[in-house]
Order: structure tokens, then sequence, then C-alpha cells
């Protein structure tokens, strides 16, 4: 005569049959999920803005990462946008280097800018565009501007602007002027500039000292940017009137960091005073009061130098 299960076994066969049904449950929820929104886990992930200066709740504040592309596929990767094209080569006088085109969403019909941005020393910023070069677009954006993150020629190398400084000099005007403002929708007249650290350094000694007529928007230099000593090419009257020139410092960036060696502190006050005595009359130096070389709110510092360049807008955040 067969023996009834006994009181343990009759358990142990109850809660596997329960997970069968549990597991079961589970898997048709899933399915359902799929089935209302197939590319839930497929959804771009996004920048965290607020560290560079933006505010949480600000619409810009959270956009969709730029990524290098990593394999060869018809979808976009990099989220840079309609007209955005990254890792883009341009040669001239036997000298190559690349260039990212970030839009975070121009529209077209009206009039648009462009605001290049040169990297520190390393290249990180163009290397890396997830953080930093990714909210800096978002910002451009929102002023109808495309941005350009140019990569310096000296790279590999030291892989700075400013050691070689007159080579690359010639090769960023080339590419401003015979590959951007040919292939881009961008008007001439509304070119702004920022550069961090050594593209800081570049913009003070090179772009500003000795080709100017390059600036037609305004330019700011964070961490950086100290006296050339002399100007190469004069600046005109209504450059002297008209261009914005900018310097935003951290008070903790005087070189006094063994990992930030450089006393920026001191090349921005240089620069500063360097310009406002040859007559430019739109100067500004601030020393920002708790920031150091690395954490510096450059989004927001670029949208105020938008919003100023425009009178009809209005700086968020």
């Amino acid at each position: 005569m067969p023996k009834s299960p006994s009181r343990a076994g009759a358990k142990r066969v109850g809660w596997r049959t329960t997970a069968v049904v549990v597991l079961l449950v589970l898997l048709v929820a899933a399915a359902a999920l799929i089935a209302v929104d197939p590319f839930r886990s497929a959804a771009a992930p996004t920048t965290d803005c607020t560290r560079y200066g933006l505010a949480a709740d600000d619409p810009r504040a959270h956009p969709h990462t730029v990524t290098r592309a990593t394999q060869h596929t018809d979808e976009d990767q990099t989220q840079a946008g309609a007209l955005g094209r990254l890792d883009r080569s341009f040669t001239e006088r036997g000298v190559t280097s690349s260039y990212h085109v970030l839009d975070g969403g121009v529209d077209t019909s009206r009039p648009v800018g462009l605001v290049m941005d040169l990297h520190g020393d390393g290249g990180a910023e163009f290397y890396e565009p997830g953080g930093r070069t990714t909210c800096l677009a978002a910002v451009a954006a929102s002023h109808n501007d495309l941005l350009v993150v140019p990569l310096t020629p000296d790279c590999p190398g030291s892989c700075t602007w400013w050691k070689k400084l007159r080579p690359n000099l010639r090769w960023l005007r080339a590419l401003t002027e015979k590959e951007l403002f040919k292939n881009l929708p961008v008007q001439s007249n509304r070119v702004t500039w920022m550069g961090y650290s050594g593209g800081a350094e570049m913009l003070s000694y090179g772009i500003l000292g000795e080709a100017p007529d390059l600036v037609t928007g305004g330019a700011v230099m964070v961490g950086g940017g100290g006296s050339p000593g002399a100007l190469q090419e004069s600046a005109t009257p209504r450059q002297k009137r008209d261009l914005r020139l900018w310097w935003f410092t951290g008070a903790q960036d005087d070189g006094t960091d063994p990992d930030a060696s450089f006393d920026a502190v001191s090349a921005a006050t240089a620069g500063h005073r360097f310009y406002e005595k040859r007559g430019f009359q739109r100067t500004r130096l601030e020393v920002l009061p708790d920031h150091d070389h690395f954490d510096m709110p450059d989004a927001a510092v670029l949208d105020e130098l938008l919003s100023a360049e425009d009178p009809s807008a209005t700086a968020r955040g």
C-alpha cells in the first residue's frame, strides 16, 4: 500500500510548484513590458551637467551623453546630433588632425553660430566627450550654435596647443575657414571661442594675439590665458570696442596643488591686464572662490557669454 507523503515532503512539493508559477508570472510581465516599450533597455545614457554649473532643473542639465563610435554600424552610437560628426580628419599643408562637431539640436531655419572649444593639455575633452563636451554642446545648441572640438596636431606627442603654437595656429585657422565655414551652415560673424587650461593659453597667446579676426563673437579663457607680451596682429577699433574677452579661474588654482602646478590665477590676471591696457573695452576677470583647476562651471560660463552676445537671450540656471 503506497504511503502518503510526509508533511515535510508535501511542503517541498508545494514550494516548487509555487516557484514555477511565480517565474511564469514574471516572464509574462517582462514580455508585456517589452511589448509596450521595446527600446526601454536601450535608452541613451545622459550626462549630469550640474557639475559644470547648470541648475538641476535646467532642461539642458541632463543631455544625451556623446560617445565616440566603438564599431561600424548604421545606427547612431554617438548622440552627436543631426549635423554632428565625430573624429573627422582635416589636413592643411601636410599637417593632419581631427575634430568633433556636436549638434545639440540647432534650428537651421534660423542663423546658426559656432562655438570653438580648445581642450586642455592632453586632449581629454576630445578623447572623452561624454562629460564637459556633452554639456557645452547642450548649452551651445540652446543659443542655436554648433560646438566644434578640434584636437591639436601636436598629438601624439605633448598633445598641447601652445608648445607648437604657430603651426598649430595655421592648422586651426585653415580648419575654421576652409573646412567649417565651407561645410557647416554657420555664420562667420557668430564665432565664439572657449579654451580651458592649455586651450586658454592658445587663445590668449595665439588666437587673440595673432589671429583676432577669427573671433567674431567673444572669447572666454578658463583656468589660464596669460599675457602674450605683444600683439603680433593689431586689433581693429571695432574689435577693441565689441569683443568680450573673459577670464574665469578658481581662487585655488594658484599652482599650489601638486596635481595642478600651473598658476592659472597669475596667468589669467596677467592676460586680462594685458588686453585691458591695449584698449579692449569688454574685458572681465572672475576669480571664483572655492574652485580649483578641475571643478570650474564651464557650461554656466559659456551660457553667460553666449547670452551676453545675444541681447535677446536670457542666461538660464
